[in-house]
């Protein structure tokens, strides 16, 4: 991550669908007692957290990801914020008979 490579995995989802992808890692966590690694996913251009336990192989690829890591931590926050908020909107928003 400090150095901004990106890392091609291949990834085994809660429903067991494996998928190889290529991602700019940009933040290790803790979501309740799981690990994730937070990233921007090429296949799906967008930010995704992916579960560790998930991971079934890793690859380094050394070919820098553009821009600043810190840059992509902030828009990732930002896009998690958001997401938050609608669903907040969503749940407090009575539904109209």
């Amino acid at each position: 991550m400090r150095e901004q490579f990106k890392l091609q995995i291949a990834y085994r989802d809660p429903t067991s669908n494996e998928t190889l992808v290529v991602i700019w890692p940009i933040m290790l966590g803790f979501i309740d007692a799981k690990r994730f690694v937070a990233g921007w996913c090429e296949l799906r251009e967008d930010f995704r957290t992916f579960r560790a336990d998930g991971i079934e192989s890793a690859e380094l690829i050394e070919q820098r990801y553009p821009g600043r890591r810190r840059d992509l931590v902030n828009r990732w926050r930002t896009q998690v914020d958001e997401e938050r908020a609608r669903s907040a909107d969503s749940v407090a928003k009575p539904r109209k008979s």
